[in-house]
């Protein structure tokens, strides 16, 4: 009995000591660089910061990078939360010194000297000083904001496991003399930015080791997150083998990092950021980097789109398609009705009891059809219903009405009467009425299912109840159609770092109006609120 009691006694002070050691302070060199605040400087620290800092700095809620909640972590793991990188002198970063800051983010080291739950970036050294200059630039995203962090707390089994793992030893790198190769589409430049800008190399290689990125395992993918919607996700496999990316183009790979839509039209799934600061040079050094590293086959569960040799691609043509007004002329766009559940054919009522009607008739002129555009192709994400009630498989361009036949007698003008019978004489009379100016075109909206719509666009995901961006759909009322129309198509152009898809080129603007109407009318509260 007293020999078990000692054992146990053993055993819990053991495990005392590993996770103080989590807590622990560690030895870690502070680098002597000082911020750049170059016009060049801060536009590529701007790059950097946008692709790989503010998705995890700033909040669903916020405009600033006062820190959010990391929910892709396991819960298992523990409760944690990111710093407030804002210029407050004491919530944030505002009396930090350049090179606390840069150990910060070379090697993972909080300025209390204990490992944080982040990545440690091996960039070269002239651009941490171009992070550093965006840092302390006035960009709005560090306007200062005296809410401090809450601090990062492991659970017992996630403390355990890090000490173990981890080592509680920073990563191996020199403090200073790191060298940035030469920015150009070469195979040195596109590693350079994997393992050491962008950290592709961590999140798609699985386990948590620091050093996991120099085995042969490497890009294959498998590595555990959460999802806006609690649910867990692997990284994909990025190795050019079948169960990866072997049958993606250039364009394919650049518009999914870049602008976060895959090659079938889906979206790409989170937490993947947008590398909106991507230029095409750096899309091509980063893809032929990929292309030579040796494949590898991992076939990740869930993980997509599998493509092969002749999987087709989305028609990558987004139409925005006038339509000619038979009433008063406006460059409002027409009302329309969208379906809570179905969408309703143009001669047909609504038949769902929870539509969202939107002002006005709630159909197109007469003679005219509404634009639906298509997402994807043949596959279940980003599909459009069609007037049917079917699901559309390929991918269309937005139609536009034919003009009526051109009639001799409405467009000269003139009035031409009938031939008398015998072939007498005719008379030609000049009209005296002066010809209409052409009525300016207007968009009709697209008659969408927008539920369904908002949902495969991987918009729930993050804006449902309880979801991260939820809050943010409280500003949509207060703003005009035309502009929130703008931001679903393009939200990039309204915020750098957002990792909002673009989806410019897979609706057309009456589509997207649907949507917004769908969003202004309080569509996304009806959602099934999400769990993390």
């Amino acid at each position: 009995m007293h020999r078990e009691v000692r054992g146990t006694l053993r055993s819990t002070l053991l495990l005392s000591l590993l996770l103080a050691g989590c807590a622990s302070t560690v030895k870690a060199p502070y680098p002597p660089i000082r911020a750049d605040t170059s016009p060049a400087a801060l536009a590529r620290g701007a790059a950097i910061f946008h692709a790989s800092c503010e998705a995890c700095h700033r909040g669903g809620d916020t405009d600033t990078a006062s820190g959010a909640p990391l929910h892709e972590l396991p819960s298992y793991m523990g409760s944690f939360h990111s710093s407030n990188l804002t210029s407050h002198p004491t919530a944030g970063i505002g009396a930090a010194k350049d090179e606390e800051l840069a150990r910060a983010i070379r090697y993972a080291v909080s300025r209390d000297g204990r490992l944080m739950v982040m990545p440690s970036y091996g960039m070269g050294d002239k651009d941490l000083a171009a992070v550093l200059g965006f840092l302390r630039s006035e960009h709005p995203l560090f306007k200062p904001d005296p809410t401090p962090a809450p601090r990062s707390e492991f659970s017992f089994i996630g403390g355990l496991g890090f000490r173990v793992i981890m080592g509680n030893e920073p990563v191996q790198r020199p403090p200073l003399g790191i060298p940035v190769p030469p920015k150009a589409p070469t195979v040195e430049y596109g590693r350079y930015m994997a393992h050491d800008v962008y950290d592709c190399a961590s999140c798609h290689t699985p386990g948590f080791s620091p050093n996991k990125t120099s085995g042969d395992d490497v890009f294959e993918g498998g590595m555990a997150f959460k999802d806006p919607e609690g649910q867990e996700v692997h990284s994909s496999n990025i190795t050019f083998h079948a169960t990866g990316l072997a049958y993606w183009t250039q364009e394919d790979f650049t518009r999914a990092v870049r602008d976060g839509i895959a090659p079938d039209g889906s979206p790409i799934r989170s937490p993947m950021p947008r590398f909106r600061g991507m230029d095409e040079e750096e899309a091509k050094a980063l893809y032929d980097f990929l292309r030579s590293v040796p494949p590898r086959k991992n076939n990740v569960e869930g993980a997509r789109p599998r493509l092969t040799a002749t999987t087709p691609r989305p028609d990558w043509v987004a139409t925005e398609t006038p339509r000619a007004d038979d009433e008063a002329a406006t460059d409002e766009p027409a009302p329309t009705t969208v379906q809570g559940s179905s969408v309703a054919s143009p001669t047909e009522p609504p038949s769902s009891p929870t539509s969202v009607a939107t002002p006005g008739t709630g159909t197109t002129p007469e003679g005219q059809t509404s634009s639906v555009a298509t997402v994807g192709s043949g596959t279940a994400s980003g599909g459009v219903s069609a007037g049917d009630g079917t699901q559309t498989g390929a991918s269309t361009s937005p139609s536009r009405p034919s003009p009526p036949a051109p009639s001799s007698h409405a467009s000269t003008g003139t009035s031409v009467s009938p031939t008398p019978r015998g072939g007498e004489s005719t008379s030609v009379a000049t009209s005296a009425a002066t010809p209409k100016p052409p009525r300016k075109p207007r968009l009709v909206a697209a008659r969408v299912d927008a539920p369904k719509l908002f949902t495969q666009l991987g918009c729930a995901g993050c804006h449902a109840p309880g979801a991260r961006y939820h809050d943010r759909l409280a500003r949509a009322p207060g703003r005009s159609e035309a502009e929130l129309v703008r931001w679903v198509r393009n939200p990039e152009k309204f915020l750098p770092g957002t990792p909002m898809p673009t989806y410019a080129e897979l609706l057309d603007e009456p589509t997207a109006l649907a949507l917004v109407r769908w969003v202004k009318a309080g569509g996304p509260a009806t959602l099934t609120p999400v769990s993390h």
